[in-house]
């Protein structure tokens, strides 16, 4: 009788222990690319093309306004888990015509833990971009993981 208890009361014990979990997810799940923003040209920088510059995607509900005031000329962005290809659109009120990028990656989801769920990991394969304003663009990371910002810049 006196083992039945003990062995009842660690059971209660251990049941309280392990109902004490949050269920949250309490890790980084997001996986980003960093675009840098350089400007070399004259002409964009007098007609303070970057300053109403927005940014959008196709898949993504709203736009990204650039803001150069207090950052390091970056941005970050999500790629589409959805598929292989990330379009990003760039637009300004002082310019006449916009530019896109196509991003080009594969895609690796990964299990994070069972609060978390699956996390998407890409590399970055290729970026291709049209060359109204949009000079060049170079691939410094093409990891990007939960850990690890893919970055890439773009020269105007």
């Amino acid at each position: 009788m006196k083992n039945s208890k003990y062995i009842i009361l660690s059971f209660i014990t251990v049941i309280l222990f392990l109902s004490c979990s949050d269920d949250r997810c309490n890790s980084e799940t997001d996986s980003l690319l960093k675009c840098e923003l350089i400007v070399t040209d004259t002409n964009l920088t007098a007609i303070k093309f970057i300053d109403s510059l927005s940014i959008y995607s196709p898949e993504w509900s709203d736009s990204i306004h650039y803001s150069e005031e207090g950052s390091d000329n970056s941005l970050l962005f999500t790629l589409s888990p959805e598929s292989d290809t990330t379009e990003i659109v760039f637009t300004s009120r002082q310019a006449e015509f916009k530019d896109t990028i196509y991003i080009y990656y594969q895609r690796e989801f990964v299990f994070l833990s069972p609060e978390c769920g699956f996390v998407l990991n890409c590399k970055i394969d290729t970026v291709l971009n049209t060359y109204n304003y949009i000079d060049s663009l170079k691939i410094i990371k093409d990891e990007i993981t939960t850990n690890v910002q893919g970055y890439i810049q773009i020269y105007f």
